[in-house]
């Protein structure tokens, strides 16, 4: 794809929101040096610098319009004068410069390093939207590097996984499911343009109309059970992708909530000893041998006297339902309660009355709490390895479907032509998800889910 498919200039902030140490203010086409120059005060510099050198300057707070009569408009880097700020400057920044096209983009691109308020990032950007770029969509710099050569649709696709991961379980997951997710397509397409070579020769060279492939129903059979494979994997992917949930219920009082407190090592949820102090699902994120788990604190289940009561109760009763494990908490009064759902029991109290059976602990004393962040650790380890992590769109979805029903339609006993031209359109659909001649469609959906910056 030719460089000067992109004629305008974008920028964006390319780190979090919030504050940090430093944080990154990037732009990057054709114009990117000339935008940049015009709201630093060493313009000179960044024009002579080198793909890959740095240089020190300033970002000066823009200058106000001088009177009439005197000159039209201040330089910014010109001295301030009365009224003004003197030689006050938004932020001493470091700019890295990479030259078109040895840059990630293959663009003229420039990485503003500041200080990591965000007071200062959204001046800087402010600026650089003032002198003629534009706001970046969300990952539009990616979408510049594919467009460019720069990266495949692989490598874009890991860029977006490594921009939204919430763990090192998930990232490490989704890479090696994206990475299998690319080999079984690039697998099945080859298999199909050696079809389609073994054909063609048979056209040129074959002795008569009849073409004879060993074994060509069984190759043809094996690309489509792949395909499908692929689509059952999935298929079958967590509906809570990329993290586990894990719920609390049981009637009130039997401790739910310090559990919910005891596993994340804060008071979260309030703890009361009056009936029903949960009146809703409370929720909140930890970290538990790599693996992000969302904890479910549901309200106690019991007959509601009233129906936002009853509302809580059930909401809490449909997130357990979702859950991947929920837990039903018992007490010395409940050891032995009815379970729905495949609930596990987990009781609580055992202080009180030295309960030693299955799973167990005192929220009040902390005895057991360690044992069951290990018991959630191994359970998660072997949970994890049910599910394929791999991540299809509708999309791609339907062009596998697709390519399967076309292949399965296919006979020797069709005309030879016929069938080189079926084969010809179903390696050609895995070429576009295969980023050999990608669709806008499948192109969207990859770099939309990237945050702006990327």
């Amino acid at each position: 794809m030719s460089l000067t498919q992109f004629h305008d200039t974008i920028a964006a902030i390319a780190t979090a929101e919030g504050r940090s140490a430093l944080a990154i203010v990037r732009i990057s086409g054709a114009d990117a040096i000339g935008v940049l120059s015009k709201i630093v005060t060493d313009p000179e510099a960044l024009w002579v610098a080198r793909g890959g050198n740095s240089i020190y300057t300033k970002i000066p707070h823009p200058q106000p319009p001088l009177p009439a009569g005197r000159g039209g408009f201040c330089s910014p880097f010109s001295q301030q004068g009365e009224g003004g700020r003197g030689d006050e400057a938004i932020d001493d920044v470091v700019i890295h410069v990479f030259r078109a096209p040895r840059s990630f983009t293959g663009e003229d691109l420039c990485e503003i390093t500041c200080h990591g308020s965000p007071v200062i990032t959204e001046q800087i950007l402010e600026l650089l939207l003032a002198h003629g770029a534009r706001q970046a969509e969300p990952g539009e710099f990616s979408r510049r590097a594919f467009f460019n050569g720069k990266i495949g649709i692989e490598e874009a696709e890991l860029i977006s996984i490594k921009a939204n991961a919430q763990s090192e379980r998930e990232l490490r997951g989704a890479e090696l499911a994206s990475r299998e997710k690319f080999a079984r397509l690039k697998e099945a397409y080859m298999s199909l343009i050696g079809l389609i070579g073994h054909i063609d020769a048979e056209i040129d060279f074959g002795d008569s109309d009849q073409i004879e492939i060993k074994d060509f129903e069984n190759k043809i059979s094996e690309v489509s059970q792949s395909l499908l494979g692929l689509i059952r994997d999935s298929a079958n992917r967590r509906e809570n992708a990329g993290y586990f949930t894990v719920a609390l219920t049981g009637p009130p009082n039997v401790g739910k909530s310090s559990i919910f407190n005891a596993l994340l090592n804060f008071e979260r949820s309030i703890v009361s000893e009056i009936p029903g102090t949960t009146r809703d699902y409370v929720e909140a994120f930890i970290n538990i041998d790599g693996f992000r788990v969302k904890l479910v604190d549901t309200a106690g289940i019991r007959e509601a006297g009233e129906s936002l009561e009853a509302r809580g109760i059930a909401l809490g009763a449909v997130a357990a339902r979702h859950a991947d494990i929920s837990f039903r908490v018992t007490d010395p009064f409940d050891r032995a309660p009815q379970l729905s759902n495949d609930d596990l029991l987990l009781h609580n109290k055992t202080d009180v009355d030295g309960w030693d059976e299955s799973l167990r602990l005192s929220a009040l004393t902390g005895a057991g709490i360690e044992e069951l962040h290990h018991w959630l650790a191994d359970e998660l380890h072997g949970r994890s390895s049910e599910f394929s992590q791999i991540n299809l769109s509708a999309s791609e979805k339907a062009e596998l479907e697709s390519v399967s029903h076309t292949l399965v339609e296919i006979s020797l006993e069709l005309e030879p032509a016929l069938i080189s031209e079926e084969l010809r359109n179903a390696a050609s659909s895995l070429a576009n998800l295969l980023g050999m001649n990608i669709s806008h469609d499948s192109l969207d959906y990859i770099f939309a889910k990237m945050c702006i910056g990327k």
